[in-house]
């Protein structure tokens, strides 16, 4: 099979590698589509110390079922598919609560010393197996594991109906915490970008109002103004700079909630407020996980309140995966989420 195997830094080598052999409760996924995650990059390139090469990266995938050595009953060969990729021992505390994550013993598919879905197959347990409908198309599919977080976080926290949201940053993951968001019924949501062309992003992507910081004079009070002096019910930061984290806390309203998605860079220093959190009664989330939110997010999107579809900007070829990185390379700013696709079908 072919496989995009990371070599080492900043080098990416497509090879020939050994269809994988499954045991018992393995199956073998041909992969349809793989979304290219900034983490894969970020590790690839050097930025990240996450495992080791040789190993073959990504961590979205959609596929179809190809063998299964299993007795679970609603998986069949030929199902379409879409992995949730954390793997945990499965008998700690953590992994009992469907925290595996957080297991002192998980580790990911598509990380060392798992491969991913780079590939034209990939063995998984049959326990990170998620079927999906027609209605989730591969491309959908392929990006699904990049939204799962935000849904899982904002199911977690908690989106009250017609409440205000304020998300910091025009990334992917900020793309996909705004549609979660409207979709689970916030009444208003703001964005905080820091360029025109991003404010006509998030505003495209279900943002009802956006603050280019780059234009205000004052962040805070613009914020306080369009939150009729209050500030947001949920503020979602997901742009790990130090600066944005230590002003969440007073674009929050008292009583309020703040998910941390963004994380700063090894080495930075973030002020915590911590006089506007204890005085404000603000509560303060960290959000990492994503298995309780596959279905729910399936749901939405058969049901047409949420489309991800969207967010893929770019599809290629395995064969052209460094093009991918290219993107991240030299900061792209047309790119959102790139796909590489199987089954031989072209890039663009």
């Amino acid at each position: 099979m072919k496989a995009a195997v990371w070599t080492g830094k900043d080098k990416i080598e497509v090879r020939e590698l050994p269809i994988p052999e499954i045991r018992v409760e393995e199956a073998l996924i041909r992969v349809c589509a793989a979304g290219v995650c900034a983490t894969d990059y970020h590790i690839i390139s050097g930025q990240l110390a996450i495992g080791r090469p040789p190993n073959v990266q990504g961590h979205e995938i959609c596929g179809r079922i190809e063998k299964i050595n299993s007795s679970r009953k609603d998986l069949s060969v030929g199902q379409r598919c879409v992995i949730a990729t954390s793997i945990g021992c499965g008998k700690c505390a953590y992994c009992r609560e469907g925290k595996q994550y957080l297991c002192k013993d998980s580790s990911e598919i598509g990380f060392y010393p798992h491969n991913g879905g780079y590939a034209e197959y990939v063995k998984v347990p049959v326990s990170c197996i998620v079927p999906i409908p027609d209605e989730v198309s591969d491309l959908a599919g392929s990006i699904l594991e990049s939204v799962v977080c935000p849904a899982e976080s904002l199911m977690r926290v908690g989106i009250p109906f017609g409440s205000t949201v304020l998300v910091t940053g025009a990334g992917a993951a900020a793309l996909g915490y705004i549609a979660v968001a409207k979709a689970l019924g916030a009444g208003k949501i703001i964005s905080l970008v820091r360029r025109e062309e991003k404010a006509r992003l998030v505003l495209r992507f279900g943002a009802d109002e956006a603050v280019d910081s780059s234009k205000v004079g004052n962040v805070e009070e613009e914020i306080l103004s369009r939150t009729g002096g209050e500030g947001a019910d949920v503020v979602i930061e997901t742009t790990g700079a130090p600066a944005i984290i230590s002003a969440c806390p007073f674009y929050c309203k008292k009583g309020g909630r703040i998910v941390q998605y963004g994380i700063p860079a090894d080495g930075d220093t973030v002020t915590v407020p911590v006089k506007r959190l204890v005085t404000g009664e603000i509560a303060v989330y960290g959000t990492v996980g994503n298995t309780k939110a596959w279905y729910p997010l399936i749901e939405m999107i058969k049901s047409g309140r949420l489309n991800v579809e969207k967010m893929v900007t770019h599809t290629f070829r395995i064969e052209e995966i460094d093009r991918a990185f290219d993107l991240y390379r030299n900061h792209d700013k047309s790119l959102i989420k790139a796909v590489i696709l199987f089954d031989g079908e072209q890039g663009k």
